[in-house]
């Protein structure tokens, strides 16, 4: 299952930036593995990128549970995307403070 969303940002240097996604992700992932013992995980990968042309960020997360797991991933990747934005909410917050 794949989970997709976008999220507009600007003003801040690649490098920012980078820092930004790769603290996302590692937040996301924390998050899912937090969620789901790693026995019950057949797939993680989450796949954050910077569209500078369209100013946004997309994230995608594809997560595979082995058949017996009784965790709902459309649910918990759903909580990820939303620790994602919620984390680069609050970090540009602090670039603006």
């Amino acid at each position: 299952m794949s989970h997709k969303a976008s999220f507009s940002i600007q003003n801040l240097s690649t490098e920012e930036i980078e820092e930004l996604l790769f603290q996302a992700e590692e937040h996301a992932r924390d998050y899912i593995q937090k969620q789901i013992p790693p026995k019950e995980l057949k797939t993680l990968d989450i796949v954050i990128e910077y569209n500078s042309d369209e100013l946004q960020i997309e994230c995608v997360i594809d997560l595979e549970l082995i058949k017996r797991s009784k965790h709902n991933p459309k649910k918990v990747t759903d909580e990820a995307i939303q620790k994602i934005f919620d984390l680069i909410e609050i970090e540009l917050q602090k670039r603006i403070s």
